[in-house]
């Protein structure tokens, strides 16, 4: 599909749900970009701590989109912090896991490893 390729911004998210096929459904997913869906989506955070806060979108026929919003702790040049979606496993079910799992920490262990 031309539009997928050349112009994936075009693409809308009544577009990439009603897309029965779940190979071209991914590929639409990763041209439109995952952040940019869920975002666009306007989905709600289903967990949220201190950590950040977690996004699950269940999509038909595929896994769920499991996501972590996270802050930038550096500042950019303006002095704003830059908020980041990261995509992590499905069983994902709180943002501290997400950073955890991000990390390759086991939960608890990243706070630990922060105040040392």
């Amino acid at each position: 599909n031309e539009q997928i390729i050349m112009y994936p911004q075009t693409l809308t998210v009544s577009q990439i749900n009603a897309e029965p096929n779940a190979e071209v459904r991914r590929v639409m997913l990763e041209r439109f970009g995952w952040d940019n869906y869920l975002l666009t989506s306007q989905a709600e955070p289903v967990h949220s701590d201190g950590y950040g806060d977690l996004f699950r979108m269940n999509i038909q026929g595929d896994e769920p989109l499991v996501m972590v919003k996270l802050i930038n702790s550096t500042s950019e040049l303006d002095g704003s912090y830059k908020p980041y979606l990261l995509r992590v496993p499905p069983q994902i079910e709180t943002a501290e896991a997400a950073v955890a799992w991000l990390g390759d920490f086991e939960v608890g262990e990243y706070e630990y490893l922060l105040q040392s």
